[in-house]
């Protein structure tokens, strides 16, 4: 792993100055800070989100610089309109944050009651694996897993890839940034299907930055690892206040995702975030899996 510093103000003024940037996700968390940091550097930035309401409060908070979009990012023909508007309305679309994510697995970790947790942990919204029957279907089999996380937090991506790569690569090129997670890296058996999102957030985007036609548009695609962090999606979990767990601030994120964003070859790069230490890890990755992913190997 390589240890990446926070930018200077220059350097991020030197990239997104004057920018429009898109980021999903954007009413609180990691993406209004994200957003917010964005603005301070003199980008112009773009807040998604569902709640019209929440955008409009995060838009005052940030100021002048910024303006919002009501999408529901899993929705192919509404990030369609989203990317067509920005284009027409604001301008060329410079940098992308596609941030946009869920997680109902969390809740069964957010409450100490034990009959709760055992009503929640015989649920498949909790607990894709738990024996809850479909009282709708003759014979009562199991009720299918929910794949509305999927539909959120990897095809948002999908989508967001393809829309960033197709206006930008007609502008000469762009940023795209995908936060990801160290979930992505690692097991968690409380939370298997948001793991598996997230690996697979990682896989489309590590392979993407290698085609040849995104080689050739000057469009970057990184990606930001975070752990635990102090969001609203972690509220009441026992770790957010334990002294020894690895945590991180929303603006700590933020500052990866700059990072990322303004990095000197940016594309295929992936940064751990873990508090204010920054380390990028597929440099270490290709290392390991070199033999792999050579060329004569590929197919």
């Amino acid at each position: 792993m390589t240890s990446t510093s926070r930018p200077s103000r220059e350097t991020v003024q030197g990239v997104v100055g004057g920018k429009v940037a898109i980021i999903t996700g954007a009413a609180r968390g990691i993406g209004f800070s994200t957003a917010s940091l964005l603005a301070q550097h003199g980008a112009r930035v773009v807040l998604v989100d569902l709640n019209e309401s929440d955008l409009k409060k995060a838009c005052s908070a940030i100021g002048g610089s910024s303006t919002y979009q009501v999408c529901d990012v899993s929705n192919w023909d509404q990030q369609v309109v989203l990317f067509k508007t920005v284009k027409e309305t604001i301008g060329p679309i410079g940098l992308l944050l596609c941030n946009a994510a869920i997680n109902p697995e969390i809740s069964l970790l957010q409450t100490s009651d034990p009959n709760q947790q055992c009503a929640m942990n015989s649920q498949v919204r909790y607990n894709f694996l738990a024996d809850e029957e479909d009282y709708q279907t003759e014979g009562s089999p199991l009720l299918r897993p929910p794949t509305q996380l999927f539909d959120i937090n990897i095809n948002s991506v999908l989508f967001g890839l393809k829309l960033g790569i197709h206006h930008m690569k007609a502008n000469g090129g762009g940023r795209i940034v995908v936060t990801a997670s160290a979930g992505s890296y690692v097991p968690i058996p409380s939370q298997p299907l948001y793991a598996a999102s997230k690996h697979a957030v990682v896989g489309l985007c590590r392979s993407t930055s290698q085609i040849g036609e995104v080689l050739e548009s000057g469009v970057s695609i990184s990606w930001i690892a975070p752990w635990l962090t102090l969001t609203s999606m972690v509220e009441g979990l026992e770790a957010t206040t334990h002294p020894d767990t690895m945590k991180s601030s929303p603006e700590d994120v933020a500052w990866g995702i700059l990072a990322a964003a303004t990095a000197d070859s940016p594309n295929g790069k992936g940064y751990w975030i873990q508090g204010t230490n920054i380390s990028e890890v597929e440099g270490a990755y290709g290392e390991v899996a070199g033999r792999l992913i050579h060329p004569a190997n590929r197919f």
